[in-house]
């Protein structure tokens, strides 16, 4: 297989080690890529048929869910403090499009597809992601206005929506359309601060209410601050936000006009959240002295203009939630500075969001890492987000199991698991990287971070081989096309490779000229090709005509037409669509009838004369291919009564003859003058004879140089191509004579 050897230059920056790090920083988990082969098997074809030799940005459609990681390490496979290795949760890739299914995350992006392995080696990856994702995320975060992140080619389409532009993604790719390997390398682009200015934890206790949720740690369990009751009444609660932003997604699309459904599809799927991956939570308020409900708990959407309505009280007491993909149970009571977890990697860009576009950089904040489970699928049109204070408890443990008693008897699974994180929020000007101010844009300013790593944990690309999911047919196919295919890249944008693929041929004549035709027609990925032919193969005819082995001239040798058929599908695979008739033209000059069996004769010459009809009828060119002059007279009064277009090919020793036949009934304008195309036999003063008649062997062969068949065929193949592709077909008027010879 083919190996590419990727040089990857030493600063690029990912953010994403697993190496123990400073105590009071933040430790993210980063994602790992998950792309099905299918999206890949589709990407290749989408390069080859669409994109072709553009580098642009594509739209990208990622998802995830929740996910519980595996530790791995230690004897036995169990984790210690110093020996592990966590798998991160995954960001999946497939071909399901824009199908709507709440119980996932959506990550929106751009796929760039590179032309040469050595475009992807030189890429400033850094610069690249800077160049691709800063200016969505800067947009989103009040940094730039978005007239300026459509200058700057942003990926974020636009949107100032926090729930669509702070879950970024983008990925590079190099695929060898030959060899079916294709090198990529994705990225979840996360706003960095400058060096030494790193998101950590709190170094002080939080306690920014008066109600019940007090803890003492920069990161705690759900369940030991809040208890059982607390959990499961957020477990409620997030399910009926979710449900609320359902039912407001289908109101909005049922408003939406035909007009706007149409032009507006790709926006509105931009702004396809699914599950809501960020929003504000304030907690259930009681009074200290009485235990009465000041506040029932209340999830909100994460925006600019609902947290600017909050009160000053409210602003306090909010917690930034943001749904973490990874649900690795902590086992920890309650957690020490020395065993933090790591949360999940969205967090980035939401303390980013509150410091720049929030304005809170500096204050200490509490973030929720809701940690579920697993993500239910949301019906608006049967549940209801309005439940009553009376509802049951017993209904609601068995609608809503994801809440951790007793890690004991549960496994320790659940929202319980869900972590409290208390975090001082970097200043807005640690998020500058150019204290410059004379710097030429604010993006400039700015950085990402967020390149994959590779399965050796290293920075670098991954690859996949696809022949093996590919089957051999499939693989034959896409070979075979792949020289059109590339042709409408550069040279020939405007070829029809698929009108071409379903052109019907018929060949009358298996030959030397029949053969070169058929093959140089699969070069043109015609895939449905008719022989007419009554002949057999004899030991002559392998060294001339392409479509024969010496196998098919044993016992008598095979019937010609019968036998390019077979070829033609060994040849290019199960794909073609190939058929041998044998069949003997009606010629004039040649008699029949007059014998002992004249009837049955006469029988079989009329059932020759009605299938060679239905066959010139039900194709979309036929092709006379045929040795003698006469066996080209009916044909051609055939195609001429049935209006198929007809191309001629005739050998001689030292000449070819190549030329398409008129319609009947159409006129052609050329040089102003309305004039019709003659055929083969136009300018004959008497009609056909048998020409094989008293003749000598030497006569009666198509005696040729072996070189005028293969130059006649391919001829006569480009002019067939050349007449499909006219905007007139069969009735384009021949080309302009040139001056002082004969039309070109």
């Amino acid at each position: 297989g083919t190996s590419y050897n990727i040089i990857i230059p030493p600063a690029i920056t990912t953010n994403m080690t697993f190496e123990k790090p400073n105590n009071n920083l933040v430790r993210f988990l980063p994602f790992r890529s998950v792309a099905e082969p299918s999206f890949w098997l589709d990407h290749n074809s989408r390069k080859l048929n669409e994109l072709r030799l553009s580098e642009d940005g594509v739209p990208l459609r990622g998802f995830f869910g929740v996910t519980t990681t595996t530790k791995i390490g230690g004897p036995g496979g169990f984790s210690t403090k110093d020996s592990f290795n966590i798998i991160p949760p995954g960001m999946r890739f497939d071909t399901s499009g824009d199908a709507r299914r709440n119980e996932w995350i959506r990550a929106h992006g751009t796929i760039h597809s590179l032309n040469t392995i050595e475009n992807l080696k030189r890429c400033d990856k850094n610069a690249f992601l800077n160049e691709v994702c800063l200016p969505s995320l800067l947009a989103c975060c009040g940094v730039i206005d978005n007239d300026a992140e459509a200058d700057g080619g942003g990926s974020g389409g636009g949107t100032d929506d926090p729930n669509v532009a702070l879950v970024p993604i983008t990925c590079i790719t190099y695929c060898d359309l030959k060899t079916n390997m294709t090198v990529y390398w994705f990225a979840f682009p996360a706003l960095s601060p400058r060096k030494g200015c790193a998101i950590a934890y709190s170094s002080t206790t939080t306690n920014n209410n008066t109600s019940i949720h007090h803890h003492h740690s920069p990161q705690t369990r759900l369940i030991d601050t809040w208890g059982t009751n607390e959990c499961r009444t957020l477990s409620k609660c997030f399910h009926n936000f979710r449900v609320l932003q359902e039912q407001q997604y289908q109101q909005h699309t049922a408003c939406s006009s035909k007009k706007e459904d149409e032009e507006g599809s790709t926006s509105r799927n931009n702004n396809d959240v699914w599950c809501p991956p960020f929003f504000l939570l304030l907690p259930t308020l009681k009074d200290e002295s009485t235990g009465a409900i000041i506040r029932k708990m209340k999830c909100l959407p994460l925006n600019k203009d609902t947290y600017n309505n909050l009160s000053d009280e409210e602003k306090r007491q909010v917690i930034f939630g943001f749904v973490d993909p990874n649900t690795t149970p902590t086992t920890e009571k309650s957690s020490s500075s020395t065993t933090l977890a790591a949360v999940g990697w969205t967090l980035r860009n939401l303390v980013a969001y509150v410091s720049l576009s929030l304005g809170l950089g500096g204050s200490d904040v509490t973030f929720l890492s809701l940690r579920l489970p697993f993500l239910r699928r949301v019906d608006a049109n049967t549940e209801s987000s309005g439940c009553s204070d009376d509802d049951d408890d017993e209904i609601m443990n068995n609608s809503y199991l994801d809440v951790a008693d007793e890690f004991e008897k549960k496994n320790d699974e659940g929202v319980g698991n869900s972590l409290l994180l208390d975090i001082t929020i970097p200043l807005a000007s640690d998020y500058n990287w150019n204290n410059d101010d004379d710097a030429t844009s604010d993006i400039c300013k700015y950085r990402c971070v967020g390149w994959e790593l590779n399965k050796k944990n290293k920075p670098g690309p991954r690859s996949i081989d696809l022949r093996p999911l590919v089957s051999p047919s499939h693989l034959a196919r896409q070979a075979n096309d792949l020289n059109l295919r590339l042709m409408k890249w550069r040279a020939l944008p405007n070829l029809d490779v698929q009108r071409l693929s379903q052109l019907k041929v018929v060949l009358l004549g298996a030959g030397t000229l029949g053969c070169s035709v058929a093959r140089t027609f699969l070069g043109w990925g015609v895939r449905k090709i008719t022989f007419v032919d009554s002949g057999r193969v004899s030991y002559s005819n392998p060294v001339r005509q392409n479509l024969f082995g010496i196998e098919d001239c044993k016992e008598g040798g095979k019937y010609k037409a019968v036998a390019a058929a077979e070829s033609l599908v060994a040849i290019a695979g199960p794909d073609v669509q190939s058929e041998g008739v044998v069949l003997t033209i009606p010629m004039p000059g040649h008699s029949f009838g007059g014998g002992k069996d004249g009837d049955a004769e006469t029988a079989a010459v009329k059932k020759d004369v009605d299938t060679l009809h239905k066959l010139i009828d039900e194709s979309d060119v036929a092709f006379l291919l045929t040795d003698t002059r006469e066996s080209r007279w009916l044909p051609t009064v055939m195609a001429l009564a049935t209006d198929t277009p007809l191309i001629n090919a005739a050998l001689g020793l030292d000449s070819w003859l190549v030329m398409r036949h008129g319609p009947s009934s159409s006129t052609l304008a050329s040089c102003g003058q309305t004039q019709r195309l003659g055929c083969y036999f136009c300018n004959d003063i008497v009609a056909p004879e048998n020409s094989t008649r008293d003749r000598t062997l030497d006569q009666q062969c198509t005696v040729t140089r072996p070189g005028l068949a293969p130059i006649a065929a391919s001829m006569a193949t480009e002019l067939c191509v050349a007449m499909f592709h006219h905007p007139l077909g069969n009735c384009a008027p021949p080309p302009e004579a040139k001056r002082g010879g004969t039309s070109g």
